[in-house]
């Protein structure tokens, strides 16, 4: 009996204790390679959120946000031509403008 009593009292203990951890930041920088598709299309590689891709069977999946030195790039999913600030996220020389490029996602 009093060992049942001791294991309420831990249990409760823990039960208003216990912390969850965080999820993890949903930020990443883009440092590169960059690598120049057109005059105004880069590519770069980003592994952790390959998972979060478009794909032919939902080509608006995924839910990343570029940013440009802290503001968002707009037009997400662009299926054809990527250029004037629109992007895509699909599976599978460099930028020297100076900008800090980021990527957000839910």
């Amino acid at each position: 009996m009093v060992l049942l009593a001791v294991y309420f009292l831990v249990a409760l203990y823990l039960h208003y204790s216990y912390v969850p951890k965080p999820d993890p930041p949903k930020a990443a920088l883009l440092t590169g390679p960059f690598h120049k598709l057109d005059n105004t299309a880069y590519q770069v590689m980003v592994p952790q959120i390959d998972g979060l891709a478009d794909f032919d069977s939902g080509p608006t999946r995924s839910t990343i946000t570029v940013l440009e030195d802290g503001r968002p790039l707009g037009s997400p999913h662009s299926r054809s031509k990527v250029s004037n600030g629109s992007y895509t996220h699909w599976r599978g020389s460099g930028i020297t403008n100076g900008r800090t490029y980021s990527v957000t996602w839910k």
